[in-house]
């Protein structure tokens, strides 16, 4: 496994050195970040997207950098319960788009598996392999919602559309139960995306950033007013549960959760700062 180390101390500048050329990669402070995601088997590790390729971070202390991809990871999504898998979109570090790829081997080398989109390579800013059913995949693109029933080998663009996606997630146990957030609801959709409904009329003119299911089913929202919530679904409504707040009121703009420890959240904010609650999101420390 080809990755280099850098230790991260509180008033160190991060830098990283590529592994190949020796020239310096700029940290999180630089590099835009799309995504995040607790490595299923090993509650130590953090992958983190971003713009410059596929980053992790290590006991909470050391970030590595995952495999010789420098692509654009604009969309990011672990398999939900194989931790070898990952799969990606964006764009090449040369231009164009990525269309859909996938790696099985944790991050250090990527495979095309299609284009994602039947006029050509798509570019997701937004995707998920579904938790309940890994081959049902979903993804924002040109405005739109397109979906792949078989493992992201073909794709479909949905005819009913949402607003502007910027997160995707599902039901641990329903396949047919889409949820995303966007700006101003969390939608849900019970069949597949072909249709989609509001859950709450309390969220305003707030912007839901990032949805992560827990394995209750319960939905944890990165919001920009509100901070970590909560919300429960019941009968196809949400009750929100304000959780807490990052660290100097920072927006919270992704989430990731360790399957193994309901307790242990991750959080990335507009800081371009990493944060880590151990009590369900309710209080957070600074990580890097």
């Amino acid at each position: 496994m080809r990755m280099k180390y850098l230790t991260i101390g509180l008033f160190v500048p991060l830098l990283l050195t590529a592994c190949a050329g020796g020239n310096p990669i700029a940290s999180l402070k630089t590099s835009h970040v799309h995504g995040l995601a607790v490595d299923r088997n090993d509650s130590n590790r953090v992958y983190i997207a971003t713009h410059d390729g596929l980053l992790a971070v290590q006991n909470d202390t050391d970030l590595l950098r995952v495999g010789s991809s420098r692509d654009d990871f604009m969309g990011f999504s672990p398999h939900p319960t194989n931790p070898n898998i990952l799969f990606s979109s964006g764009h090449p570090k040369g231009g164009g788009n990525i269309g859909f790829q996938q790696s099985n081997d944790k991050g250090e080398t990527w495979k095309k598996i299609s284009n994602g989109n039947p006029a050509g390579p798509a570019d997701f800013h937004a995707m998920m392999a579904h938790p309940a059913n890994p081959n049902h995949m979903y993804g924002w693109y040109k405005l739109r919602v397109h979906r792949s029933l078989d493992g992201g080998k073909t794709w479909e663009i949905l005819q009913k559309q949402p607003p502007e996606v910027l997160s995707f997630a599902g039901d641990p146990t329903n396949a047919n139960i889409v949820y995303i957030g966007t700006i101003g609801g969390l939608l849900m959709s019970t069949d597949k995306g072909e249709s989609w409904e509001k859950t709450t009329d309390v969220i305003g003119y707030d912007v839901i950033f990032d949805v992560e299911t827990e394995p209750t089913g319960s939905l944890l929202l990165a919001m920009r007013d509100r901070g970590i919530v909560r919300a429960t679904i019941k009968n196809d409504r949400a009750t929100l549960e304000d959780l807490g707040k990052l660290p100097s009121d920072d927006i919270p703009q992704h989430l990731a959760l360790d399957t193994k420890n309901a307790e242990i959240l991750y959080a990335f904010g507009k800081s371009l700062a990493l944060y880590k609650s151990a009590d369900g999101g309710k209080t957070w420390q600074k990580v890097l």
